[in-house]
């Protein structure tokens, strides 16, 4: 099983069941994952999220670590302190989108940025990524800091989102 690693996150990419369980019984699927059990809730947005990751992965389970969602677990706890997506494998530009949430009480302590940051590292060393699109609603200041900590620049916006882009200078540069 694949796991990456920053200073004080593990992220961990959730497989088709574990999806499954978390929208099921979400302190269960903590247990067996190892976990300290903090919250035995998802919220409906994210039960949401779940269900999509989860026939995502159904229908392409062979690239799975590019359709679901990544746990980011705040290692010195064990326990999850929100999620990271990829929403799939690069397309025809090169473009991997990728979405994420903190627990309210973990936010404004740069451990978004850290777990993006790993997770663009990641998604880079597949040569076919070129950029790492991320949008969010206009209002969501501390997320726009998040996209500008990792290196993403502005370059679409309509009346309710903004979207960012992280370029592969590895890609580009050659």
């Amino acid at each position: 099983m694949i796991k990456l690693e920053t200073e004080r996150l593990r992220l961990l990419p959730l497989q088709a069941d574990e999806l499954a369980l978390s929208i099921e019984n979400y302190g269960k699927m903590q247990t067996d994952l190892g976990l300290r059990v903090t919250n035995t809730v998802l919220d409906d947005e994210m039960k949401y999220a779940m269900k999509v990751r989860s026939r995502k992965i159904l229908e392409d389970e062979e690239n799975y670590l590019w359709l679901t969602n990544w746990a980011i677990i705040l290692k010195e706890e064990n326990m999850i302190i929100g999620f990271i997506m990829i929403k799939g494998y690069p397309n025809e530009n090169g473009e991997v989108i990728v979405g994420y949430g903190i627990e309210e009480k973990y936010r404004n302590m740069r451990y978004a940025t850290e777990a993006l940051k790993g997770l663009i590292e990641w998604i880079f060393k597949n040569p076919k990524a070129v950029y790492v699109i991320g949008d969010t609603e206009k209002a969501n200041t501390p997320s726009h800091k998040v996209l500008q900590n990792v290196g993403a620049i502005k370059y679409k916006e309509n009346d309710e989102l903004i979207w960012w882009k992280v370029e592969n200078k590895k890609v580009n540069n050659c």
